[in-house]
């Protein structure tokens, strides 16, 4: 396992290239950490946890499922607080609408500024719920999908600009752009070149999104209501993720 997760260290040191200059990282006080997410981290929890896994002590939990949304995990979020007092969360949610805590109140789906604002008011109690207990919470963009402007105003756009902002606001909260991880100068793109110890094409690259232009898996259907099923193949996009997810919590480990 150590081997495997010393593999990961090209992937997570692109994926630790900043834009801009952050402020230096504090020790994590405790080495528990959660992931929370919907599909995309779901996809790349494997990736993930193995990240970390050559760090003595981490203890690494995931609450990921496709089709949800912040609000789904609210709950949950509060229990782990209060339960594990994790030392880092790392939060992934891309904009579904799926579930109840996501319609309006005549039962529709909230889309457009209503969702995004619905995301960003969460996003604020994630935050207000992860705070007391000292955890460093760290929210994570998703990558732009097949067909979205370069330019920005998507959802998912929009949605990694408001978490940016609210890590701008406070020292306990950081914003990490792990979607750039399998885009090229932020725009989408279906292959990448393959990483210098994974299973490679013949051309030198790795497809790293899947048919439907949003999720990782070469070889994936399409997503029932943001439901994916388990790759068949090797899925280069999603392990470049969660080695992006999983790059500010190393960064924090290391500062210990």
């Amino acid at each position: 396992m150590a081997a495997r997760a010393t593999a990961l260290a090209p992937a997570i040191r692109l994926a630790e290239e900043p834009e801009t200059a952050d402020p230096p990282v504090a020790p994590l006080h405790d080495p528990t950490v959660v992931l929370y997410g919907d599909s995309l981290a779901w996809e790349a929890r494997g990736a993930f946890a193995l990240a970390l896994a050559d760090r003595p002590g981490v203890r690494v939990s995931e609450r990921t499922f496709g089709g949800t949304a912040i609000c789904d995990w609210l709950t949950a979020m509060a229990d782990d607080a209060a339960t594990l007092g994790p030392g880092a969360v790392v939060v992934e949610f891309s904009g579904n609408n799926f579930t109840p805590c996501m319609h309006d109140d005549t039962g529709r789906p909230l889309t457009g500024d209503a969702l995004v604002e619905r995301y960003a008011a969460d996003a604020a109690a994630v935050v207000a719920t992860f705070a007391p207990h000292g955890t460093q919470v760290i929210f994570a963009g998703a990558p732009t999908a097949r067909g979205d402007s370069d330019s920005g105003g998507s959802i998912i756009s929009r949605l990694n600009e408001r978490y940016a902002l609210l890590a701008r606001s406070s020292d306990d909260v950081r914003y990490v752009d792990a979607g750039a991880s399998v885009l090229v100068d932020g725009s989408w793109t279906a292959t990448l070149p393959c990483l210098e110890w994974e299973p490679c094409g013949a051309d030198g690259t790795n497809v790293v999104r899947s048919p439907d232009g949003l999720h990782f898996c070469p070889a994936s259907g399409d997503a029932d209501r943001g439901v994916t099923g388990d790759c068949p193949v090797w899925s280069s996009g999603a392990f470049r993720f969660g080695a992006a997810l999983a790059a500010p919590v190393i960064e924090h480990l290391d500062a210990a």
